[in-house]
């Protein structure tokens, strides 16, 4: 299965992700977005991969008063490099904690992504609420299915991913939207998925 979790900021998103990595017992690959600290104050975040890299962990951005600096290249460059090793672990599931806005200008590492999600059957990622192309076409995308933390507790799916080896069923709602539900439909526990 490939889920994807999307909700506002700091509703618990990285949080379920990384309760789900250690619960599951299964191997994992792919990346977490973490904070840079410095003099105990954020000073922007890095990539740290999930698999074996010879330089993890590198810093993609530095924190201003109200926005992160991208330094450019590096998602490019490392995000990459970290995602073409992960594709020779297909066995595993792949880790994708955070997708957002900040690497929207690195059109190779885009593309990696877009066919990492291709390759792997099995994805536990996070998607950002930000109106950008690539976000919604991964949300689109008729193998995904999107839990919004904004509508669901995260203990509800931290069920989901642990109980249902793909016994999901899906009801198509208004506008080529889909309700996919686990258990029965008046426990309230849904997601969704966009497109046909």
């Amino acid at each position: 299965m490939k889920i994807f979790l999307t909700g506002q900021k700091q509703i618990g998103k990285s949080t379920c992700i990384q309760e789900c990595i250690r619960e599951c017992h299964k191997s994992v690959c792919g990346f977490l977005t973490l904070p840079f600290y410095e003099e105990q104050r954020r000073a922007g975040f890095y990539l740290h991969a999930l698999h074996a890299m010879e330089h993890n962990d590198q810093r993609f951005s530095m924190q201003h008063e109200t926005w992160n600096e991208v330094i450019p290249g590096i998602f490019n460059s490392f995000g990459t490099q970290l995602l073409q090793q992960a594709c020779r672990l297909q066995e595993h599931i792949l880790i994708l904690d955070e997708i957002g806005h900040l690497e929207q200008k690195e059109t190779i590492y885009l593309q990696t992504l877009l066919d990492s999600i291709d390759k792997f059957p099995n994805i536990l990622g996070v998607l950002k609420k930000y109106d950008i192309q690539y976000i919604h076409e991964i949300a689109a995308r008729k193998d995904v299915i999107v839990f919004d933390l904004d509508v669901m507790a995260y203990e509800d799916v931290k069920k989901i991913h642990s109980e249902s080896n793909g016994r999901l069923r899906y009801e198509k709602v208004f506008n080529d939207s889909y309700v996919c539900y686990y258990g029965a439909v008046s426990d309230g526990v849904y997601g969704y998925r966009q497109g046909r």
